[in-house]
């Protein structure tokens, strides 16, 4: 981006923020700003890499539904209980690696 380009684009989003009734003063705006432009960087660097969140948010979402049988499954074949509040309260990321303990990797 160029000069003639940051300055339009930073002109266009502090007009906006004037608009929506915010009265930064201008240091402040352009601290925003460049948070702004940081996420929108990294927005597109997420989204050219195929994923839509980030990596950290990925560790906390719930175990998917596959996960879940073959954990059941797997821990009937090994004599492990696992009850079903464990499991609806088990992360993708815990799942996996109670799998992988069960089937001895770790």
């Amino acid at each position: 981006m160029d000069k003639d380009e940051f300055i339009k684009d930073f002109s266009g989003f502090y007009a906006e923020l004037r608009k929506e009734g915010v009265n930064e003063l201008l240091k402040d705006a352009t601290m925003l700003y460049a948070i702004y432009r940081k996420d929108l960087r990294a927005d597109r660097f997420n989204n050219r890499n195929g994923s839509n969140s980030r990596p950290s948010d990925k560790s906390k979402e719930p175990a998917t539904e596959e996960q879940k049988q073959y954990l059941i499954d797997l821990a009937y074949e090994k004599g492990v209980c696992i009850t079903q509040k464990q499991l609806d309260r088990m992360t993708r990321e815990q799942a996996s690696k109670t799998i992988n303990a069960l089937l001895g990797g770790d």
